[in-house]
């Protein structure tokens, strides 16, 4: 039974979508494409890829949904900037988005709405608004009017008469009945880009792009919404707003997830600390499987630090499953009987913590614990070539998830110089049956992270650490 977290009720609930046997409804706030992707937005984004992947593991259709904000305040800035139109910045930036989503491992969504291409969308739910007395015109665009709607601040859990204004778009002062109501059409000032509307050439407000572009691809009503948890409030508290008041059916969102902040060594990601990372800035230090393994062993709500430690931790943990692979594909041991009942119970015990809110940590407790059983088969040369195929067929099982692990065969790797001199003077030790100083070798080779195995083909080794 799979349980997931939801923001609005602030509790661990059981996932039973609007339509158990349809196609679930799967929406998460993409970027905006002012600059290239941060390392924020590829947590944000690989832990969502690897929930998806978990539901479609499990057997759930999914239709999943990434929005790409393309008119904005910060664009706008932007582009004036560089001397380009919006849509030129958005060009190249989307381009690059999708090559970074591609580098990092991630399934393309199904759909990718721009807000440029959804202005009929947005006009027409403004419309429905202000018709239902939700919204009101002013001499510089549309607002809504959050005391109409009863419920505001439900999903922030935030108290209205105690809040202030201040959201990631400047906030406009011309007529304003609450200072918290928000803009939902901006009417457009000199050399701003524009589109035509019931009151005037403008563009779109912030918030209503989500909800006109959710709805149209999902529903009125539909199962996740995710995104970065700095989107709680006010984005994801004005979505519910602007939903349920058109459509008048609630919940809009029956399950809404978020990603916990990442901080970068210690402290807030930004660019007056000298820390802001952009995507492809990560990729050129990092292979990007490290990274979704980094992601992958946290919980998706989790706070995370990113540094240069824990990503090293990473990429030694994840060589430990890849040498592994290469020990299974080249294993011809004389075979183990509890194979089978080995991967059952670790398909079990990795669904069973997946299945609670995708408590990733103590899935891969699980995983390691399998690790060290096969491991000491491996040691033990028990494992056959049929073993090794079942266990493959496992991980990439467990991979179709993770998108981390290396299961191409690698050509057998030299030892440095120094350590293959050790082990030829540990075999002349053993022609002349000196088996302590041949002992005392192997030792000394296994702190160096070296295990040897006598076999009858000759002496073979693998590295452990």
């Amino acid at each position: 039974m799979l349980k997931v977290y939801n923001t609005l009720s602030r509790n661990t609930e059981e996932f039973v979508p609007f339509k158990p046997k349809q196609i679930i409804g799967m929406y998460v706030c993409g970027p905006t494409v002012y600059g290239p992707g941060h390392i924020g937005h590829a947590r944000t984004y690989v832990a969502f890829d690897i929930i998806r992947k978990y539901l479609e593991y499990k057997g759930y259709k999914v239709k999943y949904v990434v929005n790409i904000t393309d008119v904005h305040d910060d664009m706008i800035k932007e582009a004036n900037k560089q001397g380009i139109t919006i849509f030129e910045l958005a060009g190249k930036n989307i381009a690059l988005f999708m090559k970074d989503l591609s580098a990092l491992g991630i399934k393309k969504p199904d759909v990718m709405p721009r807000v440029t291409e959804h202005i009929k969308e947005i006009i027409e739910m403004v419309k429905q608004l202000q018709k239902k007395g939700f919204a009101y015109e002013t001499n510089d665009g549309v607002y809504y009017s959050i005391s109409k709607f009863k419920e505001y601040g439900k999903l922030g859990n935030v108290q209205v008469k105690k809040s202030v204004t201040g959201t990631r778009v400047e906030t406009d002062k011309y007529e304003k009945e609450n200072p918290m109501d928000f803009a939902l059409w901006k009417k457009s000032k000199p050399g701003e880009p524009s589109w035509k509307s019931p009151w005037g050439e403008g563009r779109p407000g912030w918030h209503i792009e989500c909800s006109a572009m959710s709805s149209k691809y999902l529903g009125e009503q539909f199962d996740i919404h995710g995104g970065a948890v700095d989107l709680v409030f006010p984005h994801h508290e004005n979505e519910i707003a602007q939903s349920e008041a058109t459509y008048g059916k609630h919940p809009f969102v029956k399950y809404w997830m978020h990603a916990g902040f990442l901080n970068v060594n210690g402290e807030k990601m930004s660019k007056s600390l000298g820390n802001f990372i952009i995507i492809p800035e990560l990729l050129a230090k990092y292979n990007p499987k490290v990274f979704r393994y980094f992601i992958s062993s946290l919980h998706y709500r989790s706070r995370i630090d990113f540094n240069d430690k824990a990503m090293s931790i990473a990429e030694k943990n994840l060589e430990k499953w890849n040498n592994l692979i290469q020990e299974l594909l080249n294993a011809q041991g004389s075979g183990a009987k509890e194979i089978d009942s080995l991967i059952e119970n670790c398909r079990k015990e990795f669904v069973k913590h997946m299945d609670e809110d995708f408590t990733l940590p103590n899935a891969w407790a699980s995983l390691y614990d399998f690790q060290s059983k096969i491991n000491s088969l491996l040691s033990e040369r028990k494992i056959s070539m049929e073993n090794s195929e079942k266990i493959l067929a496992f991980l990439k099982e467990l991979d179709s998830i993770f998108g981390a692990f290396s299961f191409e065969k690698k050509e057998a790797e030299a030892l440095p110089r120094e350590l293959m001199a050790m082990v030829e003077k540990r075999t002349e030790f053993k022609k002349r049956k000196d088996y302590a100083q041949a002992d005392k070798i192997r030792a000394e080779l296994l702190a160096k992270g070296i295990e040897l195995f006598d076999t009858p083909e000759g002496v073979k080794w693998r590295k452990i650490q």
